[in-house]
Order: structure tokens, then sequence, then C-alpha cells
């Protein structure tokens, strides 16, 4: 390969696309560079042990709150549901200062899962997962639905360990996926894009596997649904439950969540019906409002653990 094509396969994304409408400095060689800059200091930080590390996360994350104000309001605005209380009051700003505290921890623990599956794997306590066999059973594949709670990325090696088919995970098409897809698809685990059409996700549903959501939070361009979540109504995005009626895949709701550094646990819950094939968009939101119930205990139990820094749609509760 000539050093003209070394240069152009840069500005490729790993799907071998260009993404020319990539913000500056967050586009495919960026990715590279930054996937670099994990591997690195996944090597460091791997070895590192948890007496060192933990003191490492509390000056990280105070420099991320002060530093960063606009973070914070995105958080307040959103965690200040879990409580029921104005975005400005001080439990608020308490609750979204140890959510700060708590993503410099899991950070930590993403290098150190990256370093060392092996010991991810045995440092996770998995509960129910029966209910994701008992989902594949019925033979349609299956959708694991999760929130920003925790740190399902932390956990890219436990799919392969916890699933006994295939798993993809839809991502966001943007430079951080492109940076550890490769590590994701080391660990196993598949990725699509959410720029990707939704047929592929089927596609793959049909054939018994299971795909992976995160589906807390609507970009722009996606359809939602209006439901009752923690104190309100948030739009919350349409897919899962419209790949669900679909397919006639069971949603099975899971979070990731951490026990202390280094140390993990996957709760799997009981699966929700599909919605009926011809049930339409009432059947769709009404999937979609029992996700959210779902949620809704998972969320206001873990509230210092929900990464809310996306913008939420949220309205007054009748």
């Amino acid at each position: 390969m000539s050093v003209r094509q070394r240069l152009a396969a840069l500005r490729l994304a790993p799907d071998g696309k260009p993404r020319p409408a990539a913000p500056f400095g967050r586009g495919p060689a960026a990715a590279r560079a930054l996937r670099a800059a994990i591997l690195g200091a996944s090597a460091v930080a791997g070895r590192l042990p948890v007496g060192v590390i933990e003191p490492l996360t509390t000056v990280g994350s105070t420099l991320e709150w002060a530093c960063r104000p606009a973070k914070r309001r995105r958080l307040a605005s959103n965690l200040c549901h879990t409580l029921g209380l104005p975005a400005d009051h001080p439990d608020v700003t308490a609750l979204v200062r140890r959510e700060v505290r708590n993503e410099a921890r899991r950070s930590a623990d993403f290098l150190w899962a990256l370093a060392r599956p092996e010991e991810l794997v045995a440092a996770t306590d998995v509960a129910g997962r029966e209910h994701i066999d008992a989902a594949l059973a019925r033979g349609h594949g299956v959708l694991l639905a999760s929130t920003h709670v925790g740190g399902w990325e932390v956990a890219t090696a436990l799919p392969r360990a916890v699933v006994p088919v295939p798993t993809t995970a839809i991502v966001t098409d943007d430079w951080l996926a492109w940076a550890v897809e490769g590590i994701r698809a080391r660990a196993g685990l598949g990725i699509m894009y959410d720029s990707e059409p939704a047929s592929k996700a089927a596609r793959l549903l049909r054939d018994g596997q299971a795909i992976l959501v995160v589906g807390d939070y609507a970009k722009e361009w996606m359809r939602t649904y209006p439901v009752r979540f923690l104190d309100a109504v948030a739009e919350l995005p349409a897919g899962i439950a419209a790949l669900a009626r679909l397919c006639g895949s069971p949603v099975v709701p899971f979070s990731v969540l951490p026990v202390a550094l280094r140390r993990w646990r996957v709760d799997i819950e009981p699966a929700l019906d599909p919605p009926v094939r011809d049930g339409g968009v009432e059947a769709e939101r009404a999937l979609l409002q029992q996700l959210a119930d779902r949620w809704t205990a998972t969320v206001r139990a873990n509230a210092e653990h929900w990464a809310a820094v996306y913008p939420l749609t949220w309205h007054e509760a009748e």
C-alpha cells in the first residue's frame, strides 16, 4: 500500500466508509489516536493496585467537576427527576457530584477491564441469566435493553460469557465508538451503528441472535414515544419496541452496576413480551411504558450511577 493510500485509509471509519460530517478533531483519524491512547492507558492502569487507582479517581473527578459547568447543569437537569426536586436544589447538586465521582471510577475500571478481561469476568456476579435463556427459547432472538446506569461498556467481555448466542450492540456512530470497536470485536461483541438501517438488527433477531441496546436517550432524528419515566414524562426512543413487535422478540431489561472498584454485578430481569404484530403504535408504546417502569425502579435505586449527560426531552406528568 502506498503512502497516499495509507493516508486515505486514516480518513475511514472501521466500517471502511468516510465520515465527512464528523466534527473537527473527532473524525476517524482522531479515533485512531484515541484508541492508541486508550490502549496505552489501559496497559498502565491494568497493572496499578486499587490503592493507587482510588485516589487518582478522586483527583480526576474533582478536576472534572471544576472544569465542566455545562456538564454539571446537564446532569442536574436529568438527575433532578430521580429525586423529584428542582435542578438547583442542594440535594441534586450533591447527587451530581457523586455521579461525577462514580464516572471517574467507571473509567478506571474500563481501562482495567480492557487489560484484564478474565479478571473482570471473575469479579462480576451475574443474577438472572436464566431469563436470557428463557427468552431465547422462544426462537425469535432477544433484545437486551439497558440505560446509562452503571457501565455496560466496562462489561464488554461479559456477553460472550453470559449470552449463549452472538450478541451485537447498537452504538452511537461517533469517534468514541470507532476508537473502541476493535477492542469490542476482540471481546466477541458485534457492533452495529445507530446510523445503519434497522433491517440489519431485524435480520440478526430473526436468526435467533441477541441485540444489546442502551435506550434511555433519543437523538433528534429518532422516533420517540412519550412515556412516564421517574417523576415526569420523557420522550424515549421507539426503536426497541418497534423491533420487538416486528420480529416477535422478547425484551430483557438488564443493568451493569459497580459494587466497588474492580467489582461489578449484572442484574438481568424477566423478559417483557413483544407487542402483537398488528398492534401498531399503541402496542409499541405500551411495551415502552413497561420498560420505562422497570428503568424507573433501576434508576431511582442507583441514581448516583446514572450518567445522564445527554439531552432528554421532559414533559410534566399529568
